[in-house]
């Protein structure tokens, strides 16, 4: 890059690049920022011109697919919410679950690698507890959607215990097929299957079958079964596997 200027855009560009593959290779611990920089032919100093330091990196790596991914959800969760909040509870389908979910995966499958690094690559960087806070902005959500549907049924509020665990498998779906299933078309053929596991069937079952018990076994801070019945019906309950969520890395 003799001769160029080191802080246009191209160098930026580049950096990005030489950065991601780094991250690839040895993960955001084990990059190395100099390596980066010798790969990318430019100073430390140019790489600081762009990046306040290695986690500022990694996060500029993936910002494009976070943007993307934040964007399709408060596009989603606004819709939902206006239709919750103009009484229109009732007339809630999964229509607009199905839309997100497709958006969702194409964006998890055009950047890929960019998500692989967030759930693999990302111990010790800020982005290492990413998918505990999606559970989190999906339990503060589902909470929402459940108590405005109850609300219409007139059903009791769904445990918030059921809620999360919700909450947990929705994200833990997305988790499972990113990393498992490489062709797009077949992993938006699985995904579709667990839209099934929404706020809104949850409560329409309750509102056709009556109101399920719910009990907790185990006192295990790592698993926990929920078990979800029909009043007088304990035959045909259902049994769901709850696992609690990582524990919080310590970084070294």
């Amino acid at each position: 890059m003799a001769g160029k200027k080191i802080h246009d855009n191209e160098t930026k560009t580049h950096l990005l690049q030489c950065a991601k593959k780094e991250f690839m290779d040895k993960g955001f611990a084990g990059a190395s920022l100099r390596g980066i920089c010798q790969k990318a032919g430019v100073t430390t100093g140019a790489l600081y011109f762009f990046f306040q330091d290695k986690d500022d990196l990694f996060c500029e790596v993936v910002g494009n697919f976070m943007d993307r991914l934040n964007e399709i959800l408060r596009e989603h969760f606004s819709f939902e919410v206006r239709e919750m909040e103009s009484g229109k509870a009732k007339e809630h389908d999964d229509s607009s679950d199905f839309e997100a979910v497709a958006q969702v995966v194409h964006e998890l499958y055009t950047y890929r690698d960019e998500v692989l690094l967030v759930l693999t690559k990302a111990q010790g960087s800020s982005m290492e507890r990413m998918p505990d806070r999606l559970v989190d902005q999906m339990d503060e959500h589902n909470a929402f959607i459940c108590e405005a549907m109850c609300k219409a049924y007139h059903v009791p509020m769904v445990e918030q215990s059921v809620v999360h665990w919700m909450s947990h498998s929705q994200i833990d779906m997305f988790i499972f097929m990113v990393t498992h299933i490489d062709d797009e078309e077949e992993a938006l053929r699985f995904a579709e299957k667990g839209v099934k596991v929404s706020a809104g069937r949850l409560v329409r079952t309750r509102q056709t079958v009556g109101c399920p018990h719910v009990l907790t076994e185990g006192t295990g801070k790592e698993a926990q079964i929920v078990r979800v019945w029909t009043k007088g019906s304990e035959k045909k309950h259902r049994s769901f596997a709850f696992c609690g969520r990582p524990k919080k890395r310590t970084r070294g």
